[in-house]
């Protein structure tokens, strides 16, 4: 049994940092690259991150019948009229429906400012680390870095504007 001892501890040694590293994804933070996506709309429309290069982007990451996501959705096509083009906002709902649910939640809430890109598996959300309960928002300079994380809904316009103006 002795020779077999420290023969076992490597063994699981070894399978713990395997696991470790396996489980470990990095979530960006603040001040790190936005991670790259590509997502369907609901119009059939294959959208990236990376299109959005050199363009200040607002990801919100939110769902079907959100009360928080439908609270804060004024504020932000506010904020993405008063841009004037400087803004692009993608909003990516976390896949609990197929498109056609999505698609029709957007077009009755009259949700159809910016992009609506349904989310298959939360992929996108889970790689930002945007799993909790919705909304998430993400503001992301037009160089591709992280400037800004909220957890929970903007709880106004300015709010937003004054995230803006800081970059």
């Amino acid at each position: 049994m002795r020779g077999k001892t420290p023969i076992i501890l490597v063994t699981i040694a070894l399978i713990s940092l395997v696991m470790l590293s396996c489980s470990t994804a990095k979530i960006p933070q603040v001040g790190d690259n936005a991670p790259d996506f590509t997502l369907e709309s609901i119009d059939g429309k294959s959208i990236s991150l990376s299109d959005f290069r050199g363009k200040v982007v607002l990801i919100v990451f939110t769902s079907v019948n959100c009360k928080e996501c439908e609270e804060q959705m004024p504020y932000l096509i506010g904020a993405y009229q008063q841009a004037n083009g400087g803004l692009a906002v993608l909003d990516i709902y976390h896949m609990i429906y197929d498109t056609r649910v999505v698609r029709d939640y957007v077009t009755k809430k009259q949700f159809t400012t910016f992009p609506a890109l349904p989310d298959p598996k939360n992929k996108v959300a889970t790689a930002y680390g945007a799993t909790g309960f919705p909304p998430t928002n993400f503001i992301v300079d037009a160089a591709g870095i992280i400037r800004y994380k909220k957890i929970g809904p903007f709880q106004s316009q300015e709010e937003i504007e004054d995230m803006l103006k800081s970059l």
